[in-house]
């Protein structure tokens, strides 16, 4: 090979290890995926209806219930004279209105989109024909409930319906005043304002009628109608997209991304936006967070939902660890226990337990576990990041509580389930531990149980239980039922733990938090402190359907002491869910009300509270 080829291949290679240098370079311009910022919107964030587009669209709705079989028509502006007759006349045609109405006669939100001059390609080759001897039109409407369009092609002069065509999970181009809803929700979203560090003007958007939700949608659920307007800024190279959820008027998440160098929104879910988000800033590391005295740190677990660790109030140490470890459920069937021992199955990832009972009956039913979206064999995932607010009473603000809220994908769906944990912690140093339970599940005789382990930090510790009026000290481990209690200290704690300067009275709740709870009726723990015992992450813990064991039964050694040493206490609460009208409790359920769908909630609340000794 001659000295000049050498040179020349030589060459070559150094090029190609320069581009690819480059190209894999962390220093190079434009974006990645991994660069894309995400924007969720905070709790309580996503109401518009006092913005007056959004408003009149409202009341527009319910008049269309009333007036139009559900079907919210064009405005006059939006089309033309010949489009006009044409909607007066589907507004009347049984055919065209024949989708408007569930199974039960109720009415289903429609909206008219789209009145133009039939195009050739929406044509059958029989409809093409008489179309060329006279004028037609093809409109389209969308059912919001049942996500299916349904176009008419129709004959103006005649008055003539020419060809009805329905499309289940399809959905069309939005109307303009649905396109002008989208800008303004997304010019008035305050996590906008916030990202973009002012108040947007429309001049900055574009693409405010580009749908995101007929493949891959941008929004949480695949069914809704959403849109994409979106921010540009060229000099930056980079674009704010805000999706928007036409079905339920609120913004559902943003996200700035390169401009020409990244996938659009409608290839990335709402759902891939938070999972990314939980797992890297939430399973991936602690959350410090200060507040009313309150230092703490909080984090998602594997599969122990949202954990509380090291928190001091006002510099006193207080809290190693909180957690909601498991969701037992346990349902009851009144016959065919015979032949039936305890064995077990899977189904959708789930352990399902069937245990003999008595009166040849069986409970079935399986353990719930909430963690990370990502990498977990949790079946119940986290909805949304992390959220904070305020407690507030009689109109002061005395604390503020930490909220991860878990759901199945499909809830409220029957066999789906919906769970809250929250930790509340107030100005006078108490604090408490909460789970909240919104059903549905799948049926109506299920019984909960959720397992709460809470290590206290207060060094050297000591639990006692107030019975026959006076404080008794437990020694070894062991375990009570707050449901068999006959009396409590100042009508209120039933278990205080302490060490040698200070301590928590522990109240249980009996209804009195104003929650509309039915009490916890609740199994409690006391163990000695033990590596390996829920200091990590736990795998399902214990029975779902044997209801004389919680599971924590395995870590009770009554030759144990707990006096003096670093106590974990077990709280598990026992909860009846209730689907009777009027009485709804640990339930949930989806109606149609004002022509939407709409979710009823009914939760129940349980989980004790923790006050100082003073």
């Amino acid at each position: 090979m001659k000295r000049e080829t050498k040179i020349s291949i030589a060459i070559l290679v150094v090029g190609f290890f320069a581009i690819a240098l480059y190209w894999f370079s962390d220093n190079k311009r434009g974006y990645s995926i991994e660069d894309e910022r995400l924007v969720l919107p905070k709790r309580g964030e996503d109401d518009f209806s006092s913005l007056r587009e959004v408003k009149e669209y409202l009341e527009d709705i319910k008049e269309a219930l009333v007036k139009t079989d559900g079907v919210v028509p064009l405005d006059s502006s939006e089309i033309d004279s010949k489009a006009q007759e044409v909607q007066e006349f589907l507004l009347h045609n049984r055919a065209f209105l024949s989708d408007t109405r569930d199974a039960q006669g109720r009415l289903e939100h429609n909206d008219m989109m789209t009145i133009r001059p039939a195009i050739v390609s929406a044509l059958s080759s029989q409809t093409k024909a008489l179309c060329q001897a006279t004028l037609c039109y093809q409109a389209e409407k969308y059912n919001f409930v049942t996500n299916t369009t349904t176009r008419a092609i129709v004959d103006v002069k005649n008055r003539k319906l020419l060809e009805l065509k329905r499309f289940s999970q399809m959905q069309p181009d939005i109307s303009k005043r649905l396109r002008n809803i989208a800008k303004v929700i997304a010019l008035n979203a305050p996590q906008i304002k916030r990202e973009l560090g002012r108040t947007p003007s429309l001049k900055d958007m574009s693409m405010a009628n580009v749908r995101g939700s007929l493949n891959n949608s941008p929004c949480e659920n695949e069914n809704h109608l959403c849109v994409a307007p979106t921010f540009s800024y060229h000099n930056k190279e980079e674009a704010l997209w805000a999706i928007v959820d036409l079905s339920d008027l609120k913004l559902v998440a943003a996200k700035w991304a390169g401009l020409g160098k990244t996938t659009t929104p409608s290839c990335i879910s709402e759902r891939s936006f938070q999972n990314r988000e939980i797992m890297e800033n939430y399973c991936q590391k602690d959350t410090l967070y200060s507040q009313d005295g309150w230092s703490l740190a909080y984090r998602i677990t594997g599969s122990d939902g949202l954990e509380i660790i090291d928190a001091t109030f006002n510099g006193q140490a207080v809290l190693k660890s909180a957690k909601i470890v498991d969701w037992h459920v346990a349902y009851k069937a009144k016959e065919g226990a015979s032949s039936l021992g305890s064995s077990e199955s899977y189904v959708a990832g789930r352990r399902i337990e069937y245990v003999k009972d008595k009166n040849d009956s069986f409970r079935f039913g399986y353990n719930d576990a909430m963690g990370c979206p990502m990498y977990s064999t949790s079946v119940v995932l986290p909805f949304n990041t992390p959220q904070i607010e305020s407690i507030v009473k009689d109109g002061k603000e005395i604390g503020f509580y930490i909220l991860q809220d878990y759901r199945n994908p499909k809830w409220p769906m029957a066999c789906n389930y919906r769970y809250e944990n929250r930790f509340e912690f107030y100005r006078d140093g108490s604090f408490r531990v909460v789970g909240v339970n919104i059903g549905r599940g799948c049926g109506e005789n299920a019984l909960y149980r959720p397992v709460m382990r809470i290590d206290l930090d207060l060094g050297a510790e000591s639990f006692y239980k107030y019975e026959n009026g006076l404080w008794q000290k437990w020694l070894t481990e062991q375990s009570d039922f707050q449901r068999d209690a006959k009396e409590y200290y100042k009508d209120k704690y039933l278990y205080k733990i302490e060490n040698q300067k200070y301590g928590y009275f522990i109240e249980p709740n009996r209804g009195e938090f104003n929650d509309n709870s039915r009490g916890d009726n609740a199994t409690l723990f006391a163990t000695r402190f033990k590596s390996g015992e829920g200091d990590e992450d736990l795998l399902t813990l214990g029975s779902c359907c044997k209801l004389d064991e919680d599971g924590v039964e395995r870590y009770i050694d009554s030759h144990e002491s707990i006096d003096n040493q670093d106590i974990v206490l077990w709280y598990v609460p026992r909860i009846q869910n209730d689907a009777r009208a009027g009485h709804e409790y640990c339930w949930a359920d989806t109606v149609l009300e004002d022509g939407k769908l709409v979710v009823k909630e009914y939760p129940c609340i349980v989980g004790p509270k923790f006050v100082p000794i003073q």
